[in-house]
């Protein structure tokens, strides 16, 4: 009766968006990292109003987190329509890097592009030109498969500012850094796949040492029994495949539908519990781990509970009052216009810590500048509250 009961009061109060179901739009823009002279070609998935390229996104005042993942060794950034279709219509958007696709691969760079590109994606909902404006919320989760599973593990080398990350078969890096020895800088909780029958990169020798080395306070490593190298992909649509048989003949396997229908199972609620800020993902989590004991070895550094979560940034609309701030990103002057004069008006911004570096109070302006040239270069968080409500905004400092 208790668990019926709870059943009905999380269908009942949990916010709709656990539950949306929409159309998957996909657009394709190029990236500019100006610190390394980088461009990022990236193909974005998103919540849409009907499917299709460059279709409408969403309207319906609901802000969704932001993915970014990275392929596989000579895969294309397009062989993960399995992951976007999943998690698109409840509520995620998806960005595919499309660097690194030959050989030989840097890396290094990879991983910072797959960084790049989750923070970059998160800010153009503070951007007035974006399609993105105003549908993307604070959080973000950077994940990779083999290649770029392993190179998440150097992107994200002490970094704060991105919420999780997670990677699928992670393969070792090598000529500048090692995902297993940069692993150690990694402190953002994690959550690592593996597959038992991978011989492509075997988790003894990749993926398992990673995880060991993880800073993480949380961090999962998952064993899929009979589980495969290439089943983290798109079935046939790159040399995968080919190159698993060759290199693991007469091994078998579970059907790769089942084995990405057994990640999801773990996947989701993760995300909507990092993501969405959503405490019952945690328990789904560990209710389908329990579920499927026979099915998963995991390894964890402790248990999670909703405590994790801390004081979240809240999860705001723009629509309290109307402001546009830009230029987004900064390099020295930052302007808020807004729609009206207040009589009572103060700006607090902290940085990604939640750490308070400016306040200051204004009464009967339109426009106000601050000057940030001297700030570090990082994401902020901006709230300008007033006698008619507040305006909350991110911007990100050169």
């Amino acid at each position: 009766m208790k668990t019926i009961l709870r059943s009905f009061i999380l269908a009942v109060f949990l916010p709709l968006q656990l539950f949306a179901q929409y159309n998957i739009g996909k657009t394709t823009i190029t990236l500019r990292d100006a610190s390394r002279s980088r461009n990022i070609i990236t193909n974005i998935f998103y919540p849409a109003t009907t499917t299709g390229t460059d279709a409408a996104i969403v309207n319906d005042g609901t802000k969704f987190p932001v993915i970014s993942f990275g392929h596989g060794f000579v895969m294309s950034s397009l062989a993960y329509q399995w992951l976007s279709n999943a998690l698109v219509p409840k509520g995620y958007i998806l960005a595919f890097p499309a660097t690194e696709e030959g050989v030989p691969p840097l890396h290094s760079e990879f991983g910072k592009d797959e960084v790049f590109v989750a923070r970059t994606v998160r800010s153009l909902g503070d951007s007035i030109n974006s399609i993105f404006f105003g549908k993307t919320n604070p959080y973000a989760a950077v994940g990779g498969h083999s290649m770029g599973g392993g190179a998440s593990f150097l992107g994200m080398q002490n970094v704060t500012d991105i919420t999780t990350f997670f990677n699928f078969a992670a393969a070792e890096t090598f000529l500048t850094e090692s995902a297993i020895q940069t692993a150690k800088k990694c402190t953002q909780p994690a959550l690592v796949f593996a597959g038992k029958n991978d011989c492509v990169a075997p988790a003894g020798g990749n993926s398992r040492l990673m995880y060991g080395n993880l800073a993480s306070e949380y961090k999962i490593f998952a064993n899929l029994d009979k589980g495969s190298h290439c089943g983290f992909g798109d079935p046939n649509v790159t040399p995968c495949e080919l190159g698993e048989t060759l290199a693991c003949a007469g091994t078998s396997y579970i059907p790769e539908a089942t084995q990405k229908a057994r990640v999801l199972q773990l996947l989701e609620p993760w995300m909507d519990f990092w993501l969405k800020r959503n405490c019952d993902g945690i328990t789904r989590f560990y209710d389908n781990i329990a579920a499927n004991s026979t099915v998963w070895d995991t390894l964890q550094s402790k248990v999670i509970t909703c405590a994790a979560l801390g004081t979240p940034t809240a999860i705001r609309q723009n629509n309290a009052i109307k402001a546009q701030l830009f230029p987004n990103p900064v390099s020295e002057q930052l302007l808020l216009q807004l729609d009206a004069p207040y009589q009572q008006a103060e700006m607090q911004i902290a940085d990604v810590q939640g750490k308070i570096i400016y306040t200051a109070q204004w009464k009967g302006q339109q426009q106000i500048q601050v000057s940030v040239a001297d700030w570090p270069a990082g994401l902020y968080l901006l709230r300008f509250t007033t006698e008619k409500g507040d305006f909350i905004s991110r911007f990100q400092k050169l």
